[in-house]
């Protein structure tokens, strides 16, 4: 990196490596005895992590320099657990801090005030509420077609239920037909898909009447139920 990391204030050192030095990043969090580098890299976590790194390179992710400007520098990625390890609020400093120096250029990050963090937690309640006023917006018709249908009372013949849907009453039968609610049997009579009758969207109802020499004929006529016509408002919304 060709910036200088800084963290709270505090400049963060780097090897020749890349590594940056944790001293410095203790010293940012506060300096805490508690939180001292040395107590994280002794926990399970901090070696399992700094093994896998290590596996994935020839380099070293930890690396501990004597002397004047020594110091224990260590991999980009332990930073971050290091500072979680400390606590949430250091954690996203840090996080804010690499983000701001690798895509912003810029060479500190300071906490945000008490106006900034109210001023960004009420841009993202109003984007929040303007996302629920759009979905609002999608549902509701959507609603009002379904209640519409589902509440009516009675069944709706082949014939009108392009009507009632507003998309007249042929292209209501080609819809049954493609969506295989209905087929027409070979002597030009409509007849109903036995799955959509068990889930309640047709009916089928059977009736005898005499002919005019005598002859007792039965016939069969399908309905579409109000939870069919429900469900076919509903599809035509949603494409």
């Amino acid at each position: 990196m060709t910036s200088t990391l800084s963290i709270l204030g505090t400049t963060i050192r780097q090897d020749a490596k890349g590594r940056f030095c944790l001293n410095d990043c203790h010293k940012a969090a506060g300096a805490a005895k508690k939180d001292g580098p040395s107590y994280w890299l002794a926990t399970t976590d901090a070696q399992k992590l700094a093994s896998r790194l290590d596996s994935e390179t020839t380099g070293k992710s930890v690396v501990t320099n004597e002397g004047r400007n020594g110091g224990t520098y260590v991999a980009k990625e332990l930073v971050y657990a290091y500072a979680m390890w400390i606590n949430v609020d250091f954690h996203l400093t840090v996080i804010r801090a690499f983000d701001a120096l690798v895509t912003q250029g810029l060479h500190s990050v300071k906490p945000l005030t008490r106006e900034q963090k109210i001023a960004e937690a009420f841009v993202l309640l109003h984007e929040d509420h303007e996302k629920a006023k759009e979905q609002i917006a999608v549902l509701t018709p959507k609603a009002e077609g379904f209640d519409r249908f589902a509440n009516s009372i009675g069944r709706t013949n082949l014939r009108e239920v392009g009507k009632a849907l507003d998309i007249g009453s042929k292209r209501g039968i080609e819809l049954l037909r493609e969506t295989k609610w209905i087929f027409r049997a070979q002597n030009g009579k409509w007849h109903a898909y036995a799955d959509k009758i068990d889930a309640g969207y047709v009916e089928v109802k059977y009736a005898t009447y005499t002919n005019t020499v005598g002859e007792e004929i039965s016939t069969q006529q399908v309905f579409v139920t109000p939870k069919g016509m429900a469900r076919l408002s509903t599809r035509l919304q949603q494409h």
